[in-house]
């Protein structure tokens, strides 16, 4: 019972005397008047003492019991003890402390009476009726508590773990945490400037790296020219983290000739050794790099936290590394005894064309067994599959149930334009094939298939296609027909929206292979055509929009044919509006489930977005999947998330 409700007692009793003293007033005027107001009051008397008294029974039976709890102890017993020591009625109220609880938990104030609540947190009374303690702080102390139950009181003991803790917080925040540094892309100032140039801007990331350490008390090492090794204590990595790197920002201010300088930084944090830190940092490093660059990848407690990533990322890709990997993927295949070619469901024309060209170099040029495996009801590319089989590939596509029959020990499963296994078309067959190879240009996302022979991944190529197209340039393409050059130009088109987004040196030459090769751009333009009615949906998802900070975001009505291909078109549509800088359309895919399809042009990175709801993709090109009930969910869910990763710094 609150304790300010029993220290109004002495003021019921006051006012019961005066209401006794002057009921004899109103004698001269009336009696009849004064024998009521004077047996009210002896009333109101009787009751305020009866109420003390019995509030006096409760305190002694309850302080009582919780002694008799005690066995042999007694309460001068627990006065002795040098922890604090209370007693808590049925009704969370104070009843009883030793002289420490007061002196140290109440500061010298007496407690008694009131509630137990400020002195166990946000727990409740009965969670500390276990043979575990549980951790409180209270006035800058730590203290474990333990509690004990008696009939209808509660005993609580609180043992001072300050020092302890103190220790141990001391221990985990000089733990120490390995980061990686590199210069990623160092080649940019390379090309276009003599060797005194690019000299001064390595000079100016190397300083600005060491300045970093400096001033975060870290230690300082440079593995090569454009790599170099950190060391820092857990605390700083903790201010670091809340300041979201700002190392990225002061390294894009280093300059020339309009070209900003970059870093990618992998960080190995909370280890038990400083060589698991050095290997958990080494693989975050491979994941920045995997997701464009430009960005921090912290390893914590083997998960992944992402920082930065606002830039569109760095075309720095080899063809010797090309030539490396293409190489290998052909022995691969050779030593194979048969190969399914498989993309992610829902397949597109990036997906279905990179099938296709690997499916021509695997026949025709190395004499082996393939088959593409693909769910032709779902699948968004079923123009390119229906040409195909007009062009001589009836027989190249099958189902995802008749791959799994196709599949023995020396089977050969190739997944191209995803590496994630939750997107591919068919678990199943990903789980019986032994030997897998992925062929990949999506940023790296946290939960990649890690059991590949071979993981062929850039993320600054334009597409899946593009990079088919030069592995069967190193493999073989005698025998790739006009017709399948064409398929892959299909897909670099689709995902470059015909060269506008995302395209390097090496699209363009992609592209200019391909058409070498007989690839029919005509042809190619004739898989981008719609029915009349797609474009009055899609016309009608663009004029519904609304724009909220640069931001488009719109609906596709339920029932749409062919929405997922419609609702990417819209978002690119969106795209050529003035003022709008990124573009969400929102669709049904069955009755419980909603997907999003997000573009941008660069500024506000739709892949974070969408790898935040579940999904994936690129920077400029991303989508997911929500099980909601409604399209409004959807929205809700999505400008929540926006405004809590432009709210940590994530999004810009």
């Amino acid at each position: 019972m609150n304790r300010k409700k029993w220290s109004l007692t002495p003021m019921f009793l006051i006012f019961a005397v005066l209401m006794c003293l002057m009921s004899f007033i109103s004698i001269r005027y009336n009696v009849y008047l004064f024998i009521v107001e004077f047996v009210v009051s002896l009333a109101s008397l009787a009751f305020v003492l009866i109420m003390n008294l019995k509030f006096r029974r409760y305190v002694r039976g309850l302080i009582k019991g919780a002694v008799e709890r005690t066995a042999d102890v007694d309460k001068v017993y627990l006065e002795n003890f040098d922890f604090p020591i209370v007693i808590v009625g049925p009704h969370n109220d104070i009843i009883w402390t030793n002289s420490s609880f007061t002196n140290v938990l109440s500061k010298g104030k007496d407690p008694i009476g009131y509630k137990i609540d400020t002195y166990i947190g946000t727990r409740r009374l009965r969670d500390f009726i276990s043979k575990k303690p549980i951790k409180l702080h209270i006035n800058d102390k730590y203290y474990r508590v333990f509690g004990n139950l008696s009939k209808e009181t509660t005993v609580l003991y609180y043992i001072d773990d300050t020092y302890y803790r103190n220790i141990e917080n001391d221990f985990y925040n000089k733990k120490a945490s390995v980061a990686f540094v590199l210069f990623d892309n160092a080649d940019d100032f390379d090309t276009d400037s003599d060797g005194e140039t690019e000299g001064e801007i390595l000079l100016a990331v190397e300083r600005t790296v060491q300045k970093w350490a400096s001033e975060n008390n870290a230690m300082y090492t440079k593995i090569s020219p454009t790599r170099y090794m950190l060391i820092f204590e857990e605390s700083a990595i903790k201010e670091i983290t809340e300041g979201k790197f700002k190392i990225l920002d002061t390294i894009r201010d280093i300059k020339l000739e309009g070209k900003s300088a970059t870093v990618s930084i992998g960080i190995g944090r909370g280890k038990d050794s400083i060589r698991e830190s050095d290997m958990a940092a080494k693989k975050a490093l491979e994941m920045a790099l995997g997701r464009g660059g430009d960005q921090v990848a912290v390893s914590i407690n083997d998960e992944y936290e992402f920082y930065g990533g606002v830039s569109a990322g760095v075309e720095k890709r080899s063809k010797v590394r090309t030539r490396t990997f293409a190489g290998n993927i052909k022995n691969t295949i050779l030593k194979a005894d048969n190969v399914i070619l498989m993309g992610h469901n829902y397949s597109d024309l990036d997906c279905v064309g990179a099938s296709i060209g690997m499916y021509s170099t695997i026949t025709k040029s190395l004499n082996k067994t393939a088959y593409i495996v693909c769910n032709e009801r779902t699948s968004n590319a079923r123009q390119l599959i229906d040409s195909a089989k007009e062009n001589g590939l009836e027989n190249a596509f099958i189902t995802p149930d008749e791959g799994l029959k196709k599949i023995n020990n020396g089977t050969l499963l190739i997944i191209l334009d995803t590496h994630i296994s939750t997107f591919i078309e068919s678990k199943e067959i990903y789980k019986k094939c032994k030997k897998v190879i992925v062929i990949d240009h999506h940023r790296k996302m946290v939960n990649f298939i890690n059991n590949a022979l071979i993981f062929f991944h850039e993320p600054l190529a334009s597409s899946a296609c593009e990079m088919v197209s030069e592995i069967i340039s190193y493999i073989g393409d005698d025998y790739l027909s006009g017709f399948e050059a064409g398929a892959l130009l299909a897909g670099i088109m689709l995902d470059t929206k015909n060269f506008v987004i995302k395209t390097g040196v090496r699209t363009f030459e992609a592209a200019a292979y391909l058409k070498q090769k007989g690839a029919n751009t005509i042809n190619v333009k004739r898989l981008f055509s719609g029915d009349i009615e797609a474009y009055r949906t899609k016309s009608e998802i663009v004029c519904n929009a609304k724009v909220i900070d640069t931001i488009a975001i719109s609906h596709a009505k339920d029932g749409v044919q062919n929405v997922r291909v419609v609702a990417a078109q819209a978002a690119d549509e969106l795209l050529s509006f003035e003022g709008v800088n990124s573009s969400f359309v929102i669709f049904r895919i069955d009755s419980k489930t909603v997907g999003i399809s997000a573009r941008s042009y660069g500024k506000l990175n739709v892949q974070v977005v969408m790898e935040a709801l579940g999904g994936g993709g690129h920077l400029t090109m991303a989508a997911c999947q929500l099980e909601v009930e409604n399209q409004e969910i959807a929205e809700n869910m999505l400008i929540a998330k926006i405004k809590e990763l432009r709210k940590k710094g994530i999004l810009k």
